[in-house]
């Protein structure tokens, strides 16, 4: 073997350096189960509990020196606990701790190389397969490597494909929606014709009985008197207009709660600020409210933005208002036409979208130095309501206990907090806005990809939207989780009887069933 290939101790580097063949054997099998599981020396020791058998766990230095074979057969529990990090399927698991124990029993019987004569003769023979072995074990790496790139780029091929159908499907459903809308501007365009048609004629037939021609300048007069005043449909009821258009375009209300939520999210921003509850935000981040609600309606409800108020709806000039108050505050240019009004009550989770012509007889009778003046009582009771006390989207992490809520924000890292809420907040519907606040870091869904691994060890099971996962959850009873969503629950092995509950599932070959406080922790086989 050349020198180049030889280390310090005259062995290629990287190969085991245990005393006899059978330690270096078992440094093999433990870097094999490794590998497999994914995982570095350093993410090892962090998995390692804070005693190993009756002695405290070793520094980081220590258990790679003991992964390369030195001394390793005098660490039986460290080799067994290391086991238990990398193999999750219990039965493999028992599998694995045999065949340690054999290698172990083997690097006991076995005396040392330099106390055995045969070994000394062919040491060159087995560093060389020992060569081999580490060259076949790096173009394993390498083919790993290339597997998961290739399987990266599966997933992100499905998940354009997945976002190209949606677009689609969300586009000719909006054509669908937008039919009628159209329909009913155009009935409105017809009868404002009629009528200004009638008006023309009834003018005529009054200067033909009259017998005179006006003049020209109160024929200027009369017309001007007979122009509507701008956003106004004389004859129309443009409230109700406004009302059946709005309801027509979000007829449940989701796409109204969603455009809240988003809104929400954005002036909490909890991946930044962390976050999450209404009554965090500044007084002046709360007046942006209206703002950011009324470009997510443009831009979700594609709203024509080309009159002098907010936006147009059915043909009709809108003023939007957002409050979280008892009251809305209309300025000066949106008195007399139609508002849109959206109230938030984040202390009951509630929402309410309605219409109403804000007239004088509505509004209080004071106003500020910019001529705002409130919505009256009588206001608020001749709002036409779209939707009426309809649910805000329920943020976890306000339901959660004190205790719960306090375990989870003093974990000292992103993915200690995101396991964390994940042992705490199970059977519960955790949203990405969430796991973002929780982890502080951009990247929280790849932190809820992790948590599936870490706490399956714990017997807790994380589900999202993706290949079984909401089968699963309907058949567990639990919350189904939709895009951007994730649910977490512990499981327990269900016996015979339970397996006909109705409340149980299959993991790999074994029935489980939701865990009771009192069952002891059983790991998860592999997924």
């Amino acid at each position: 073997m050349s020198a180049r290939l030889r280390g310090k101790d005259g062995r290629p580097p990287g190969l085991p350096c245990g005393a006899n063949d059978a330690e270096d054997a078992l440094v093999l099998f433990l870097r094999s189960l490794r590998d497999a599981a994914g995982l570095s020396v350093e993410r090892m020791h962090l998995l390692l509990p804070d005693m190993v058998g009756d002695n405290p766990k070793p520094a980081p230095s220590t258990l790679h020196r003991v992964l390369r074979g030195t001394g390793l057969k005098n660490h039986q529990g460290l080799v067994t606990a290391l086991i238990d990090i990398c193999v999750a399927d219990p039965a493999e698991a028992a599998k694995a701790q045999r065949k340690a124990r054999a290698l172990l029993k083997r690097a006991w019987e076995q005396p040392a190389r330099a106390e055995s004569v045969q070994g000394q003769d062919n040491d060159k023979d087995c560093a060389a397969h020992l060569a081999k072995l580490v060259h076949v074990h790096e173009q394993l790496l390498e083919t790993q490597t290339a597997l998961g790139r290739a399987l990266q780029a599966k997933e992100q091929a499905e998940a354009k494909l997945d976002a190209h159908s949606s677009s689609r499907e969300e586009e000719i459903a909006e054509l669908r929606r937008g039919l009628p809308a159209v329909a009913r501007e155009r009935d409105a365009a017809l009868r404002s014709a009629q009528e200004a048609n009638q008006r023309i004629a009834a003018l005529e037939r009054k200067l033909a009985a009259a017998g005179t021609q006006p003049t020209p300048g109160k024929k200027a007069e009369r017309r001007q008197a007979a122009e509507p005043v701008p956003g106004v449909t004389h004859g129309v009821d443009e409230v109700a207009m406004v009302r059946d258009e709005l309801l027509g375009l979000d007829p449940s209300g989701r796409r109204m709660t969603a455009v809240l939520e988003h809104a929400t999210g954005r002036l909490l921003d909890g991946e930044l600020t962390g976050r999450f509850r209404w009554e965090e935000l500044t007084r002046s981040e709360k007046a942006t409210a209206g703002q950011l609600v009324g470009n997510l309606m443009r831009h979700d409800f594609r709203l024509d933005t080309r009159g002098p108020l907010d936006f147009r709806i059915a043909g009709v000039d809108v003023d939007l208002k957002v409050t979280s108050t008892s009251t809305w505050i209309i300025p000066r240019e949106a008195q007399g036409r139609v508002c849109v009004l959206v109230h938030l009550d984040h202390r009951r989770g509630l929402w309410s979208l309605g219409v109403v012509r804000a007239t004088e007889d509505l509004l209080l009778a004071g106003a500020n130095k910019d001529g705002k003046r409130n919505l009256g009582r009588a206001g608020r009771e001749a709002v036409e309501w779209v939707h009426k006390d309809s649910r805000l989207p329920v943020n976890v992490l306000n339901r959660l206990p004190a205790a719960d809520l306090q375990a989870i924000l003093a974990q000292t890292t992103g993915q200690g907090r995101v396991n964390e809420l994940f042992r705490v907040a199970q059977r519960q519907s955790v949203t990405l806005p969430v796991l973002a606040t929780v982890a502080r870091q951009r990247d929280a869904a790849k932190k809820a990809r992790d948590a599936q691994r870490i706490l399956a060890a714990e017997g807790i099971l994380v589900l999202n939207h993706r290949d079984s996962g909401p089968e699963i959850a309907r058949a567990l009873g639990l919350p189904v989780p939709e895009k951007g969503t994730w649910v977490s629950v512990r499981l327990a092995p269900a016996t015979e009887e339970e397996r006909g509950s109705g409340r149980s599932v299959v993991l790999s070959g074994t029935w489980w069933r939701v865990a009771k406080p009192d069952d002891e922790v059983s790991p998860l086989p592999g997924r």
